[in-house]
């Protein structure tokens, strides 16, 4: 079995997959978010992990379509505490920083120490932990990078600030996610969370139709997201998290309502809710084996 997160070594998508399947779980480093859903349709990897949202940065709207256009299944979510630290290499002094390397969602989650420096110019990539991997590989003194502190162990990095979150609850959801779909056991999941996509008609109440199928049932909603449909102007889907087991009866019954109603519907799974998890950091040694790309 392998679980595929996008980014390096130390990225916080690995952290996640971690803390779900376990320090013995076989990992594949990639690219993008794209390629694990790509690789994981595709049968290439079992499970992918790949973040949804964040309590202070908000969702991550690329991966809300990737769930839908990929058609994979929620299998498991992941509430992962997310610490960032400023990261350069050995040696460095804060005074010499005059730019800072990471993804932008870290860099929204960090607003706040960010404008203490404004002579710092940020530098968006893909990944936090590619930021670390960038900076030592071509060991620019002017650089440091925003990223987990397992980043800074596995590249052997200096540490310059830490908790530089603009909050101390800075937590990341992310989905587990695969191509076959099974609906945990019963043994296995205390509380469950469904989530599901819908479209209704363009017409005035037509949202609030849809949402009462669930207040009349007394079912607690989670969340709500709305994205747009791709090549249709103004036309939207909603993503809709709630609490059950679509299996359960009164969920059940609450969803056939909802598809009576609805222009388009799709399940997106059955899983349990996760706990909040502050990650562990490990030494590990420097050429761990994690697989590329293909």
């Amino acid at each position: 079995m392998t679980v595929a997160f996008a980014g390096e070594r130390g990225a916080f998508g690995e952290l996640a997959a971690i803390e779900y399947f376990g320090e013995k779980v076989k990992l594949a480093a990639l690219p993008e978010f794209g390629d694990v859903f790509r690789g994981v349709a595709r049968g290439r990897y079992r499970f992918g992990v790949v973040p949804i949202e964040n309590s202070l940065a908000g969702s991550i709207h690329e991966n809300y379509d990737m769930l839908l256009e990929s058609n994979l299944s929620i299998v498991g979510e992941v509430l992962l505490r997310i610490r960032h630290f400023l990261i350069a290499n050995k040696g460095a002094s804060r005074r010499q920083i005059l730019k800072v390397f990471s993804h932008p969602v870290a860099f929204a989650q960090c607003k706040k120490f960010l404008k203490k420096f404004p002579h710092l110019t940020v530098v968006p990539v893909s990944n936090t932990a590619w930021a670390v991997k960038k900076i030592r590989n071509e060991d620019l003194r002017d650089a440091a990078a925003i990223a987990s502190q397992q980043a800074a162990v596995d590249f052997d990095m200096q540490v310059l600030a830490r908790n530089i979150e603009d909050t101390r609850w800075n937590t990341t959801r992310f989905l587990v996610v695969a191509k076959n779909y099974r609906f945990p056991s019963a043994a296995a999941a205390k509380q469950i969370k469904s989530s599901i996509v819908f479209s209704t008609k363009n017409i005035p109440g037509a949202l609030y139709k849809c949402m009462s199928v669930f207040a009349l049932r007394d079912i607690n909603l989670h969340k709500i997201e709305s994205r747009p449909v791709h090549g249709r102007g103004f036309q939207y889907l909603f993503y809709l998290d709630f609490e059950g087991d679509a299996r359960d009866p009164v969920q059940r019954n609450a969803i056939n309502h909802l598809r009576e109603i609805a222009t388009f519907y799709r399940f997106l799974g059955s899983y349990p809710v996760g706990t909040p998890l502050d990650p562990k950091y490990r030494k590990r040694p420097q050429e761990k084996k994690i697989s590329r790309k293909d």
